[in-house]
């Protein structure tokens, strides 16, 4: 029993030192996950594993220094023909991001799929939690979430703010 014990302490350092957070006895496990820093509001990304047989979904995410974190998804709308912007035609840019005949949208998400034996990445261009903050954050904060799945249940997230490239 006592080995039993010490195992799992190791493993959950072990875990926790990886940057990998699952909760006991749930298949889903979160790795990679980081932000940046943010003034108002923060992306954060992760990838969302399940080793499991069934399917599951993220559902929803709170944090004690986050007023809201919502569920979204980027996507890409085809424009053809229609300036997008500086007079250019089926093209243009949103920051730094190009837009070749589209437009860069983002829309809020009831639930993000995680395939069984499979992984969802939340990355930029794609699926992210965006967190509503109550403070300002810099380079070396972190941010504690918990993670509702429909099956897995919830699960216990630190996202470290890493700096601007």
């Amino acid at each position: 029993m006592k080995r039993s014990i010490t195992l799992a302490i190791a493993l959950a350092i072990a875990l926790s030192a990886a940057g990998v957070a699952r909760a006991a006895g749930s298949p889903i496990s979160v790795s990679d996950a980081w932000s940046r820093p943010a003034t108002g509001t923060a992306v954060v990304y992760a990838t969302l594993r399940n080793a499991g047989s069934a399917p599951d979904r993220l559902i929803g995410a709170t944090s004690p220094i986050a007023t809201h974190v919502g569920l979204h998804q980027s996507y890409e709308t085809k424009m053809s023909g229609m300036s997008m912007s500086g007079g250019s035609t089926g093209g243009g840019s949103m920051g730094n991001m190009p837009m070749p005949g589209g437009m860069v949208g983002m829309r809020s998400v009831s639930s993000i799929p995680v395939p069984p034996g499979g992984s969802t990445m939340l990355k930029p261009g794609g699926y992210h939690l965006m967190v509503d903050l109550r403070h300002d954050l810099k380079a070396g904060d972190t941010i504690p979430l918990r993670l509702h799945f429909a099956n897995a249940g919830w699960l216990a997230v630190t996202v470290p703010v890493k700096p601007l490239p």
